[in-house]
């Protein structure tokens, strides 16, 4: 007997639909965990798998947030800038969560988190600029196995509130 893929929507396809943001869901030959293996699978550029970071505020910056965490989403050809996002958080010991913490946060294993549908709501997103320089871009659809792809700005909608900023490494 073979075993079915699940058609079951995940919270982020929920969600981009309740925010009635159209997208397409691309099935992927492999589960990926890199946006590099995603991009592959795809066929499309890595710049346009979009790579969703938990950070972790530090300890004494903790008590003055609603969440010890924020959302950083960049292109995946670049790579996150932790000092960047430092001073854009107003703490230069910011790191990035742990394995763990990432999972109790958004829900997601690490690999397959979203940019949309997090267990937490309280969690402040953070969208690098270059992304909105990409026509078409593809989320995480909470599984390894399937990405959403979508408008750049439509992606930029759903995620109400996300401050657009600079969060990438000089290249």
């Amino acid at each position: 007997m073979t075993k079915k893929k699940s058609k079951a929507k995940t919270m982020p396809m929920r969600a981009l639909e309740g925010r009635g943001i159209p997208y397409e869901a691309r099935q992927q030959t492999h589960k990926q965990h890199t946006a590099e293996g995603v991009a592959e699978d795809l066929g499309i550029s890595v710049a346009q798998v979009l790579k969703a970071m938990i950070v972790q505020r530090s300890e004494p910056q903790r008590a003055r947030h609603s969440s010890p965490f924020a959302l950083i989403v960049v292109p995946g050809d670049r790579r996150l800038s932790l000092k960047k996002v430092g001073a854009t958080l107003g703490d230069k010991n910011v790191k990035l969560a742990s394995e763990r913490d990432v999972q109790r946060v958004t829900g997601f294993q690490v690999g397959a988190v979203s940019v949309l549908g997090f267990r937490r709501a309280d969690v402040p997103s953070y969208v690098d600029q270059r992304v909105l320089e990409l026509d078409q871009v593809v989320i995480s659809a909470g599984r390894p196995d399937v990405g959403l792809a979508l408008a750049s700005a439509d992606l930029v909608k759903a995620m109400d509130g996300a401050q657009l900023g600079d969060y990438c490494e000089d290249e």
